[in-house]
């Protein structure tokens, strides 16, 4: 009898460890069930933001002032003042450091001269691929070495500055410069780095430029926030290829909660309709891609 008895205690003992495994997993996997709460309220905030700006340069009284006065802000964590990024994050808003990950910027020559020959991408004929318009090259987000790199820098400009996320710049030369095996070789290689950066900080929100088919097929799920420049309503609004990305974009906003960020370079009224219209966020901004003058 009592050999049954110690034999029922054992296998219910069991039977709870493996139900307790079964229902609650691991405590790596109670780490991650933990984490959505925390994803959920930046996009609660991105959902909710109305107002936001996108601006590269220094900042001051004034400047500091109208960041205080918007929902959310994309800033050059190496030039704006800590003390202005910390008072508009006090006062609710969300502000997301500009890293450049697929170009190298020769005008930031602490950064750039930590590159190897490795890091910058190269045709078949040995050639770089070089933006006079920036002054800057095509980098190879497959080499380990710049994802390191780019990682550090991340961490010291945007993670260890406390910001609320990092805002991933020219994600779209993937789809725009690259084809075939090339742009499915980067596309993996970009969202194995995302990855790193959320395993560096699990708390940190991502947002990146451009790259519809990047993130329709790869970084969706961990993208806060993508950015549509020239959203101009005579660039987009009857164009057939434009209209099904938006259509697009809010298939992926509705399975990911991915808030779509659209600035429009001229047609101010016509283009905010448009993308009132598809719940988009809007901001206009004549100076085009140049992002120094507020």
């Amino acid at each position: 009898m009592k050999r049954v008895i110690v034999l029922l205690i054992v296998l219910i003992s069991g039977a709870l460890l493996i139900g307790k495994t079964l229902i609650g997993g691991s405590s790596d996997e109670e780490k991650e069930e933990t984490r959505p709460k925390e994803f959920e309220e930046i996009k609660g905030k991105l959902a909710e933001a109305e107002q936001f700006n996108y601006y590269l340069d220094e900042g001051n009284q004034a400047i500091g002032e109208e960041m205080k006065a918007v929902d959310l802000m994309v800033i050059e964590p190496i030039l704006m003042q800590e003390k202005y990024i910390t008072a508009a994050q006090d006062n609710g808003t969300l502000v997301y450091g500009y890293i450049n990950a697929m170009e190298a910027d020769k005008w930031n020559q602490a950064l750039y001269s930590q590159f190897t020959e490795s890091d910058f991408y190269k045709d078949n004929k040995g050639n770089k691929m070089y933006f006079e318009e920036w002054d800057s090259h095509l980098m190879d987000m497959s080499s380990e070495h710049y994802q390191d790199i780019l990682l550090e820098e991340i961490k010291a400009q945007i993670i260890d500055k406390k910001l609320d996320g990092v805002f991933l710049d020219t994600v779209g030369n993937i789809d725009s410069y690259l084809s075939g095996h090339e742009q499915q070789e980067q596309n993996k290689a970009l969202t194995a780095f995302v990855k790193k950066i959320k395993k560096e900080d699990g708390n940190i929100s991502i947002a990146q430029n451009w790259g519809f088919d990047t993130l329709a097929k790869y970084t969706a799920p961990y993208v806060d926030f993508i950015m549509w420049e020239d959203f101009s309503y005579t660039v987009v609004g009857e164009d057939e290829w434009a209209l099904e990305k938006m259509e697009q974009l809010k298939e992926i906003r509705n399975k990911y909660h991915t808030q779509i960020v659209t600035i429009a370079f001229k047609d101010k009224e016509k283009s905010k309709q448009l993308a009132k219209k598809n719940g988009f966020k809007f901001l206009y901004h004549p100076e085009g891609s140049y992002y120094n003058k507020w």
